[in-house]
């Protein structure tokens, strides 16, 4: 069986969608399925990552690449009478992993879908919400286009499982749960570990925005330095939509000073971070899924996340989950973690083990399992007694 797969993102964007198709494509490779693979990566944008680091340089798997815009790729296809599954040299399976349909001729459809954020909060009278009107809209007519032509669906998790089904009407039965690894972060991190940082610090990993609840995270830490601990709070990731609240919210605060943003971090220095942080803060309001919990976890950090959609799912007993929209309960979470060593210690005992559970070898082999079905399965609707399986 050969399998295509949109490899475009893995090729410029380091974190979401790259990330997972990278480590998914090193995964199959790594289960010695590398030679039935055609990557299609047609994009103007030079690749930001070496053959060594995307795991090709053996060249078990085809690289299918020409630098074009990607906007000319749907004109082309129709042009030519063509599909992408062509492109890659033809495959029983293509598979989609970002929400950027593409036509395809022959090969049955696989698409990944992480989320419905567009679903549950646009941009209104009540504030920023997790997105603009205009782009909900966008992002369900695309997903909802390509859940219309996949014989199977893949989500992160049974959360987003259920979301699919609920908000795009998609038969259970075409739905297949292929959980997220986080052991890339394990490449990063040094025999002895890394030394103390100057400064104890809590850290939090995410896109600065409306969903990622950075306001109360604000709040719950400006607490934390009335009550005299000692901590910065650094802050690592890029601006996102509503990003400007926040901003103008930590000009504001009298804990401005101890408040540290960074906007872009490598790989390596943000393993380095969440080794040397004494806690992760990630009280998110709407997740697919959440990796940063899982890596912090792998790196030995204790987790403070939220008891909403997918965290209690993915973390379960192994972080402190708190109701995201109470900064009382998120201060205190914080503050018993930040001074309690025998309790943060439990939730680094439990995270290590948490975290053993999710690998992209993992991934890689459920995600193997969905194209041999999506092979093998007709067009009918299948059986719906078979949920998230």
């Amino acid at each position: 069986m050969r399998v295509g797969i949109d490899y475009r993102s893995a090729l410029v964007n380091r974190e979401g969608i790259g990330r997972y198709t990278r480590e998914l494509v090193r995964g199959l490779i790594g289960h010695g399925f590398g030679g039935n693979l055609g990557l299609f990566g047609y994009t103007l944008a030079a690749r930001r990552f070496g053959l060594d680091e995307l795991g090709l340089r053996d060249g078990r798997a085809e690289l299918c690449r020409l630098r074009m815009p990607s906007r000319w790729i749907p004109g082309l296809l129709r042009r030519m009478g063509k599909g992408v599954d062509d492109l890659v040299g033809g495959c029983e399976v293509y598979h989609h992993t970002q929400p950027n349909a593409l036509a395809v001729r022959e090969a049955a459809q696989v698409v990944t879908v992480f989320d419905c954020i567009w679903a549950h909060d646009a941009e209104g009278e009540d504030g920023p919400g997790f997105l603009g009107v205009a782009e909900a809209q966008r992002m369900r007519a695309a997903i909802q286009d390509l859940v219309s032509r996949a014989r199977l669906v893949l989500v992160p998790c049974r959360f987003v499982g259920a979301d699919v089904v609920m908000n795009l009407g998609v038969n259970p039965g075409r739905v297949r749960v292929t959980s997220l690894g986080c052991d890339h972060v394990l490449a990063h991190l040094p025999p002895g570990g890394f030394g103390p940082p100057p400064t104890p610090f809590v850290l939090t990993v995410s896109r600065v925005d409306a969903r990622k609840n950075h306001l109360r995270m604000l709040r719950a830490f400006e607490r934390l330095v009335r009550e005299g601990l000692p901590h910065r709070w650094i802050v690592a990731g890029p601006p996102g939509h509503g990003h400007e609240d926040f901003l103008a919210a930590l000009e504001r605060s009298p804990a401005r000073d101890r408040v540290e943003w960074r906007r872009q971090v490598g790989e390596a220095d943000l393993v380095r971070l969440y080794a040397q942080a004494d806690l992760l803060l990630w009280a998110s309001l709407n997740e697919g899924f959440g990796l940063p919990p899982l890596e912090a976890m792998a790196c030995g950090t204790p987790v403070v996340t939220s008891l909403v959609t997918s965290m209690p799912e993915i973390c379960g007993e192994a972080a402190f989950l708190v109701e995201p929209t109470d900064e009382e309960r998120i201060f205190e979470a914080a503050r018993r973690l930040l001074t309690e060593e025998d309790l943060a210690e439990e939730y680094r005992r439990l995270g290590h083990r948490r975290a053993r559970e999710f690998t992209w070898s993992g991934c890689a082999r459920d995600t193997l399992l969905a194209y041999q079905a999506a092979r093998d399965m007709g067009d009918d609707e299948p059986s719906m007694q078979r949920l998230f399986t």
